[in-house]
């Protein structure tokens, strides 16, 4: 179900890197930054409610899942025209927006790491008179580095990957990669966007594999 598209967009691509235009490398740049930009707010703001915990956390973590991209980025569109110009707001809103939208997936990683970190040495850290960041930078996001890093890891490629807010809000020289691949599909360039495709993708996988090799890394230092 999954390798047999990788493996076609994989050959295909291949084909068409050649006939790449050159917009697709600064393409390249913008998707990376939304993307870092993502997931910092999406860590930011899932570190927030698995710390708080319980039912009502849990309920507005998962309050991103039943929102679409693109009435999320017109409805933070609307808010910011005011004041802020289209052209300016175009990738700070699409790193907003997938923010919000990757943050039910990285609290489901997070939440467990960061329980198990603090039902097995919460008492040892109160003990020690380590509370608030303390707490949190020395005791359980060490533990939970593993978690943390496949979350990360997880919100950039989902960031990576999207095509959501920003085909409402780029103007030219602004698109990312699938907005770009998009419109090379829309051109009849179908070569050109099997390229950028093989680009996305090799993007979203290296961006997971960085930040997830990351804290597998750590955990093990942490457990040693």
């Amino acid at each position: 179900f999954l390798l047999s598209p990788l493996a076609l967009v994989l050959l295909r691509g291949l084909g068409g890197l050649a006939a790449m235009p050159p917009e697709v490398w600064p393409a390249v740049f913008r998707s990376l930054l939304v993307a870092l930009a993502a997931t910092a707010l999406a860590l930011a703001l899932a570190l927030a409610l698995a710390l708080r915990g319980g039912a009502l956390a849990e309920a507005a973590g998962a309050l991103p899942l039943a929102a679409s991209s693109l009435v999320l980025g017109t409805g933070i569109l609307l808010l910011v025209r005011p004041f802020v110009g289209l052209s300016a707001a175009a990738l700070p809103v699409a790193a907003l927006v997938d923010g919000l939208l990757a943050v039910p997936f990285a609290l489901r990683a997070l939440a467990p790491a960061l329980a198990e970190a603090e039902a097995r040495h919460g008492r040892l850290a109160s003990a020690l008179g380590l509370t608030g960041w303390r707490r949190l930078r020395i005791v359980l996001l060490p533990l939970a580095r593993p978690a943390l890093g496949f979350a990360a890891g997880l919100c950039a490629a989902l960031s990576a990957g999207s095509l959501g807010a920003i085909a409402l809000l780029a103007g030219e020289g602004q698109a990312t990669l699938p907005l770009l691949m998009a419109r090379l599909m829309g051109a009849y360039r179908m070569d050109a966007a099997a390229g950028a495709g093989l680009v996305t993708l090799a993007l979203a996988f290296g961006l997971y594999a960085a930040f997830d090799l990351w804290g597998r890394r750590g955990g093990r230092h942490a457990r040693a």
